[in-house]
């Protein structure tokens, strides 16, 4: 869960509720193809691979019934009919649902699910029909470079380069290695999430996903994948993915100080409204230090080392050096700590956490997966044992356990006896995620406690850890469920809404992202944070959430929601990582163009 913006200013508030035109309704906004009269009609409005289970539940209330049929998009002809499921009342949607299994019906085309009048979103049956979202979502990152000008003929965005301030961003604190009121350079990156800051925390356990998802399948990547805009460069003989990647790598590594140790963040001290971000022109301030950020900073060097090795030596040996001068550091420095300056959060995300023993973990496993040196996992076997040999807790940016298991496993002349310990733990976690996603009404993977803030990237997350299981003790089923949250992201839910703007009939339309606010151009393949059931989000959520919404309904397409509208990098992470597994490059592949943002019409 994102611990961020709590209490944004009330002046950005407002002015995000300015950028919407009077009367403008995210359901009915001219550029999407919201059907109030497929509601209730649950489908991945992208895609279900051929060969693959084909499900979609349908509510049906106090009326169950008996067949559906499976049409041709374009001349409504009947290609399948089928018996629904007996019903079963799902209590987090609040609805009472029925499957339609298509399974067997496996010829390539577009088609909707009947059911008596109503009709579904269409979506396609093929082999390699999530080659577009996957394109787009990893492109996304693309446009939210800081301190870039870019100019791209998909979208229509068109900007000049963002906070040109953080080539002499000031240092917020004095202490042995900096002194207050001076500057360093601190441009580059990506802008973390609807906000303008940059923090190492998202910047680490993003590009870790990335470079994950390269590692499982590196052919399914390759240049000209992402088709980048104007201001943007790949580099020659790389993957569009790792060049993307590198370009989040150099900007960390700035972060990196003298000791080893790590800065957090960079940020303005006050919250903006919806300006571009070569419009925010307050000071850009070096803020706070902490020991879980510098291990997470280092395990992701030490991970990037052994990727970009056959690229490009020099830049691999240097992100192994500095992975492992953060690794020295916190050898002297055995102890959590995190530093906190009067109003460093004024501004920006609050990334800490009350413990690093588990990025400690993560940091050591990637480095002996990395360099074989033994000292490195006499610290997993010793010092964090217990961590390496519990059941392992689902990933993300304040908390690495699966991470540092998953690298151990991975690792060359692991020690047998341990790594089987740890290969229980690991293997335990993915079967209860089974268990969650066939209890489920629409087999999501999400608990009903789970549905918080950013509950989207948790539901992809756990089916990314299955596939990463998979790697292990191959099963069907792992595959199947992680295959499952694909479709969850993709409309397969209660809302019929796909989290990912851009992509399926009723994608996000107003998602809180101030590039999109202030320019007026709306950009695909971002990941939205999803239903939040618990109150204090945001205004809006709150309302909603006190209205006795169902659970699984709890999310507002409104861009002044940040607590279940907010994009964010790590989220974009999750899908990244597993539509990557799903998907293949596709020859001659035509990104299509976007009509303008609704908000700013």
């Amino acid at each position: 869960m994102k611990n961020r913006k709590w209490l944004a200013a009330i002046a950005a508030l407002v002015l995000l509720e300015l950028a919407r035109p009077a009367g403008a309704n995210p359901r009915t906004a001219a550029n999407t193809s919201y059907d109030p009269a497929c509601q209730g009609l649950h489908v991945d409005q992208i895609s279900y691979l051929t060969n693959t289970k084909k499900e979609a539940f349908v509510a049906t209330g106090a009326a169950p019934e008996g067949t559906f049929e499976l049409v041709d998009a374009t001349t409504g002809a009947s290609v399948y009919t089928g018996q629904l499921s007996a019903q079963k009342h799902d209590d987090i949607a609040g609805e009472d649902l029925q499957t339609a299994d298509v399974t067997s019906f496996n010829t390539p085309g577009t088609y909707k699910l009947k059911v008596g009048d109503r009709l579904s979103y269409d979506f396609e049956i093929g082999d390699n029909v999530y080659a577009l979202p996957t394109a787009e979502i990893w492109r996304s990152y693309a446009l939210m470079r800081s301190g870039t000008p870019i100019k791209d003929p998909v979208t229509g965005l068109d900007v000049p380069e963002g906070h040109p301030q953080d080539h002499h961003a000031i240092v917020y604190f004095t202490d042995d290695n900096a002194q207050k009121g001076e500057t360093r350079d601190m441009s580059g990156g990506w802008y973390d999430a609807g906000d303008y800051g940059k923090y190492v925390p998202t910047a680490a356990i993003t590009v870790a996903q990335m470079l994950m998802a390269y590692e499982a399948h590196p052919d399914h990547f390759g240049e000209g994948q992402m088709q980048f805009p104007e201001g943007v460069t790949g580099v020659p003989g790389m993957p569009d993915a790792l060049a993307e990647a590198k370009w989040e790598l150099n900007w960390m590594r700035k972060m990196q100080r003298i000791d080893g140790s790590c800065y957090v963040k960079v940020a303005g001290t006050l919250w903006t409204g919806a300006v571009r971000p070569c419009d925010d022109k307050q000071d850009r301030y070096i803020i706070g230090t902490g020991t879980f950020n510098d291990a997470m900073y280092g395990a992701c060097l030490a991970l990037a080392s052994r990727v970009y090795k056959p690229f490009n030596e020099t830049f691999s040996k240097g992100l192994l050096d500095d992975a492992v001068l953060a690794w020295d550091y916190l050898e002297v420095h055995p102890d959590l700590y995190f530093r906190r300056d009067e109003g460093q959060d004024n501004g920006s995300g609050n990334y800490s956490t009350d413990t690093d023993e588990n990025q400690r973990a993560w940091l050591a496993a990637e480095l002996f997966r990395t360099t074989g040196d033994k000292k490195y996992e006499d610290y997993l076997m010793t010092r964090v044992r217990d961590t390496m040999t519990a059941t392992t807790v689902l990933y993300g940016w304040g908390h690495t356990q699966a991470l540092a298991q998953y690298a151990y496993l991975k690792s060359e002349n692991a020690d047998p006896e341990f790594r089987q310990q740890v290969l229980n733990a690991f293997l335990t976690a993915a079967d209860e995620i089974v268990q969650t996603v066939k209890n489920d009404g629409v087999r999501s993977a999400l608990h009903e406690w789970e549905y918080y803030w950013a509950s989207t990237k948790v539901d992809v997350t756990k089916g990314d850890l299955l596939l990463l299981a998979n790697e292990f003790a191959p099963h069907p089923e792992y595959v199947e469920c992680a295959l499952d949250q694909v479709h969850y992201l993709l409309g397969r839910n209660a809302l019929d809404k796909s989290f990912v703007t851009g992509v399926g009939d009723n994608p996000p339309i107003h998602p809180h992202n101030r590039i999109m606010q202030a320019t007026g151009v709306y950009i695909p393949g971002v990941v939205v944070g999803g239903p939040n059931k618990y109150e204090g989000g945001d205004p809006k959520q709150t309302a909603l959430v006190k209205s006795g919404v169902p659970i699984a309904k709890s999310y507002l397409d409104d861009g002044a929601s940040w607590s279940t509208n907010e994009y964010a990098i790590d989220y974009v992470a999750s899908a990244a990582f597993m539509l990557s597994f799903f998907s293949q490059p596709q020859d001659g592949l035509v990104l299509p163009k976007t009509d303008p943002f609704p908000m700013a019409e």
